[in-house]
C-alpha cells in the first residue's frame, strides 16, 4: 500500500493507496488507445477549450489542493500557490498555441512540372499526434511537473491521450489533481480514456514497455531515468522517451562579477538552498576567485540557515548516502548550517570547498546531490575552473557572473555552451520561466535527448510526428483535420 507521510513530522497521515492492478492497467492503456483517434481527430480550437477548462477547475480548487500538498511534500502554501498558477499558466498557454497554431510549421511544397530532379508532385510536410503518452509525475514538483504539468498538458494539446504514473511522495495530490482534471475533460466534450492513473512501482514499467504506449516523459532521478528510457530503447517497438535525468547546474564567477562579496554569498546559498536544494537547477557546483571575503560572509551566512523538510524519505536517504560519498572521496572544507530536527526528514546544509588544484574526483563534482549540499571550487587562475569545466557531463542550466571585458569570457562561454542547455548571463540558473523562448533541456545525464525542451511552447514538439502529404488537394487535406491544413 502507498500512504503519505507528512515530511516536517514523519508521520503517515490520510487514505492509503493500493498499487494499481494488471486488469486496471490494461483498462487504463487500453482507453488512451482507444481515445486517440477521437482526440488527435478533434480540432485544435477544441482541444483548446479542454486545457482551458482543466485549468479553470485546478484555479477554482487551488486552496485545497495547496493544504494537501504541503502536507504531502513540506514545500510551504506560498510555493505551492505559485506553482498551482505556473500549472495552469502552461494549459493555458497550450491553448492560446493551439489557438494560433503556433507550435505547426507546415510546409507547402507546390508542384514543380519539369522533368526530374527538378521536378516533383505538391508536398504538404505538417504534424499528427504520436500517440497515448506515459507522463512519469516528479516528485519536487506536484503540480508542475506532475499529473497536470507541462508534460501532460504538452501532449493532450498534440492530440495525444495521457497514461500518468502518480509519484508516491504525494499521492493524494496526484490523485485529487486527476479527479478534478478528468472531470474537466469529460465536461468539455473530450472522450472517455483521454488521462488515466496508475500508482505503484510496477505501474509505470509495465505501461513503458505496452505496444499501445507511443512516447514517455520523465522528471526524476539519473538511475531510474535510465532504467526506463533502456526499457523504451530495449521494446520490439522502441519509442521516444523524454527523461531529465538531473544536474549539477555549475555556476563560474569572476573578480568583475562578484563586486560584492558579500551580497553574492547570499545570492548563492538563496539559490542553492531554494526548495532545500530539491530543484532540478539549483547551482550545486560554483567557481569563484579565492576570495576570503566571499568565503567568510558564506560561512556566516550558511550557519544561520534553518534546515528545511525533504520531500521524502526516499529523497532524504539518497541525499545523505550522496553525501557521505562526497566525504570519503573528497577532503575539503566543510561549512554547515543550524543542527537539523531529530524529528522529521530534515539534515542540515553544508557546503564543501575545495581549491581548484585539489579536486582530485570528478566523480564527486559530477554528481547531483538534490538536497542541501553545494560545492564550492576556488580558483587562481581562470585557466584552472575552465580545465575543470571542460570534463563536467551534460547540465540543465549554467551561469557566468561576470564583467563583459574579462578576457577569457569566450572561452568561459563556449565551455558552457557545450555542457549546458541554457546559459544565464550574471543570473542564478534556479528559476525557469514558461515562455517560447525556454530550453529546458540539456546533454545526457541531463536528459535523454537534447534536442527538446519540456518547459515552453516547444514542448509539443516532443509529441508531434511529422508526416508529409503527397499530392492531396487543400479541400482533402482540411477534410482530414491534420495540423497545418487549411482553416
Amino acid at each position: 500500500m502507498i500512504r503519505s507521510f507528512d515530511p516536517r513530522t514523519g508521520e503517515a497521515f490520510g487514505p492509503e493507496f493500493a498499487a494499481t492492478s494488471e486488469h486496471e492497467i490494461e483498462e487504463i492503456i487500453a482507453g488512451a488507445h482507444r481515445a486517440f483517434p477521437l482526440w488527435s481527430g478533434t480540432s485544435p480550437a477544441k482541444r483548446a477549450i479542454s486545457l482551458r477548462a482543466i485549468a479553470d477547475a485546478l484555479d477554482a480548487n487551488a486552496e485545497t489542493l495547496v493544504e494537501v500538498a504541503d502536507r504531502e511534500t513540506g514545500l510551504g502554501k506560498a510555493r505551492l500557490t505559485g506553482e498551482v498558477g505556473r500549472t495552469t499558466f502552461q494549459l493555458r498557454t497550450f491553448a492560446q498555441a493551439l489557438e494560433s497554431g503556433d507550435f505547426v510549421k507546415p510546409v507547402l511544397d507546390a508542384a514543380v512540372d519539369a522533368p526530374l530532379p527538378v521536378g516533383h508532385p505538391r508536398f504538404l510536410r505538417t504534424v499528427i499526434g504520436i500517440g497515448p503518452v506515459v507522463v512519469f509525475g516528479a516528485s519536487n514538483f506536484p503540480f508542475a511537473f506532475s499529473v497536470m504539468g507541462g508534460d501532460t498538458a504538452s501532449a493532450l494539446a498534440a492530440g495525444c491521450p495521457v497514461v500518468i504514473k502518480a509519484h508516491s511522495a504525494h499521492p493524494q495530490t496526484s490523485q485529487k489533481v486527476f479527479d478534478i482534471a478528468l472531470e474537466a475533460l469529460l465536461n468539455s466534450g473530450a472522450p472517455a480514456g483521454i488521462i488515466g492513473l496508475g500508482h505503484g512501482h510496477d505501474f509505470g514499467k509495465v505501461v513503458i514497455a505496452d505496444p499501445r504506449i507511443s512516447a514517455g516523459a520523465f522528471t526524476g532521478s539519473k538511475s531510474g531515468g535510465r532504467a526506463l528510457f533502456d526499457m523504451a530503447q530495449s521494446r520490439t517497438n522502441p519509442i521516444p522517451f523524454y527523461g531529465e535525468l538531473g544536474s549539477i547546474n555549475p555556476v563560474i564567477a569572476t573578480t568583475s562579477g562578484m563586486t560584492d562579496p558579500a551580497a553574492f554569498a547570499t545570492a548563492y546559498l538563496d539559490s542553492l538552498l531554494l526548495g532545500n536544494g530539491q530543484f532540478c537547477t539549483n547551482p550545486s557546483l560554483l567557481f569563484v576567485p579565492n576570495n576570503k571575503e566571499f568565503l567568510d560572509a558564506m560561512a556566516v551566512n550558511l550557519s544561520a540557515r534553518e534546515a528545511q523538510p525533504f520531500l521524502s524519505k526516499a529523497t532524504k536517504d539518497l541525499h545523505d548516502r550522496n553525501r557521505d560519498l562526497l566525504v570519503s572521496l573528497t577532503s575539503g572544507r566543510v561549512q554547515n548550517a543550524k543542527p537539523a530536527p531529530e524529528t522529521g526528514l530534515y539534515t542540515s546544509a553544508q557546503v564543501h570547498i575545495f581549491a581548484a588544484q585539489e579536486i582530485s574526483s570528478i566523480e564527486a563534482i559530477h554528481r547531483e546531490y538534490f538536497g542541501p549540499t553545494g560545492i564550492v571550487i576556488t580558483y587562481e587562475s581562470l585557466g584552472e575552473a575552465i580545465a575543470i569545466l571542460d570534463q563536467l557531463e551534460g547540465a540543465l542550466a549554467a551561469s557566468i557572473f561576470s564583467g563583459e571585458s574579462e578576457p577569457q569570457l569566450k572561452e568561459i562561454i563556449i565551455s558552457l555552451s557545450r555542457i549546458a542547455g541554457r546559459v544565464c548571463w550574471n543570473a542564478w540558473p534556479t528559476g525557469v520561466a514558461v515562455t517560447t523562448g525556454q530550453h529546458h533541456g540539456g546533454p545526457y545525464p541531463a536528459t535523454t535527448s537534447p534536442l527538446h525542451t519540456s518547459v515552453g511552447v516547444f514542448a509539443i514538439n516532443r509529441f508531434l510526428r511529422p508526416i508529409t502529404l503527397q499530392g492531396f488537394s487543400d479541400e482533402l487535406v482540411s477534410s482530414l483535420n491534420v495540423e497545418g491544413g487549411s482553416k
